[in-house]
């Protein structure tokens, strides 16, 4: 008996708990992305400007800013309990089972990529392709929880784990997915080239995304509505056709990407078109967004994977007449 073994045996993990566990990471690796957009927008991006130091030879804040800064670098904290947790409960679970161990060390590997990440961006003065990284790679690990999440609850309910649905269907929703990560990615570059440079606190002053010159805030932000729109259409046509088919599975996920999407996109209108784009509304708007992700997420954990079709059965061979005599 390997010493794992031993400690499985001494303290066991129940499912129950694990669940728990991994319920925990997917709302605190969501939150985490809430706070840090709250940074930004507070203009305390370099509130501490050194990492992992706060100021100087001091560890914690001395000032406004730099206690919002250092807030969000504390909220590191439970988030890396979480994660850790995962991994030890996975590891100590009964049954086990390998591909939570392996889900719960790629969260691990997340917290401590994004802690990097996040040193990195302070180190380069907001950096806007570094924060566009830290942002996005804060998406790629909600996959991953939402994965842990997905597999931890249709094992306790004692469901497939991979559901099957017409091909085009789970096509379809895949590629709405996927549509809706490039529409984040291009929102990404909305934030980087628009006013809330993340240093305005501090009178710091923070480069920009300039891609196509001193318009290119304009540029972005009216491709990305552009881009949302076609994907909000995308979204209720989807739904439409997932009840025509009768997947009720589907249904309500897909629901709540379009409930989603309708919320973000009233917020962006809300914050560019009405109220001039305070920060306030940029903080709802990334909020939201992240809630979407979720729940298109879920649709693609929910759409499985193509069903297979049934294979023709060969005819039954004729009767044998009987032989005369």
């Amino acid at each position: 008996m390997s010493r794992l073994d031993r400690l499985r045996e001494r303290w066991p993990v129940s499912p129950r708990v694990h669940a728990y566990a991994a319920w925990a990471a997917l709302v605190l690796f969501t939150l985490i992305i809430i706070s840090g957009a709250a940074v930004r927008l507070t203009g305390s991006g370099l509130g501490c400007p050194e990492w992992p130091r706060c100021n100087g030879t001091s560890v914690t804040p001395s000032d406004g800013h730099a206690y919002i800064e250092f807030g969000n670098r504390m909220v590191t904290t439970p988030v890396s309990i979480a994660a850790v947790l995962c991994l030890v409960f996975a590891l100590l679970r009964r049954p086990y089972r390998k591909d939570f161990t392996v889900l719960g060390a790629l969260l691990v590997a997340g917290v401590a990529i994004q802690a990097v990440l996040g040193g990195i961006t302070v180190m380069t003065g907001l950096n806007p392709f570094t924060v566009m990284s830290h942002f996005l790679l804060s998406m790629v690990t909600l996959v991953i929880a939402s994965l842990l999440v997905w597999r931890v609850v249709r094992e306790r309910r004692a469901q497939s784990e991979t559901p099957s649905h017409d091909p085009l269907l789970v096509g379809l929703v895949r590629a709405l997915t996927v549509f809706g990560g490039a529409v984040v990615f291009i929102g990404t570059a909305v934030t980087a080239s628009g006013p809330y440079a993340g240093g305005e606190g501090t009178d710091d002053t923070v480069s920009r995304l300039t891609l196509f010159g001193d318009d290119t805030f304009n540029d972005i932000i009216t491709w990305h509505a552009r881009v949302a729109m076609v994907f909000g259409i995308a979204a209720v046509a989807l739904w439409l056709f997932a009840r025509l088919r009768g997947a009720r599975a589907l249904l309500w996920p897909l629901t709540a990407v379009c409930v989603l999407v309708a919320i973000t996109g009233a917020i962006g209108t809300l914050q560019y078109h009405i109220l001039d784009y305070p920060a306030w509304t940029v903080w709802l708007h990334v909020s939201s967004v992240a809630l979407t992700w979720n729940a298109l997420l879920w649709s693609w954990l929910a759409a499985g994977r193509p069903e297979r079709a049934a294979e023709p059965v060969a005819p039954a061979p004729p009767p044998r007449e009987p032989a005369t005599v």
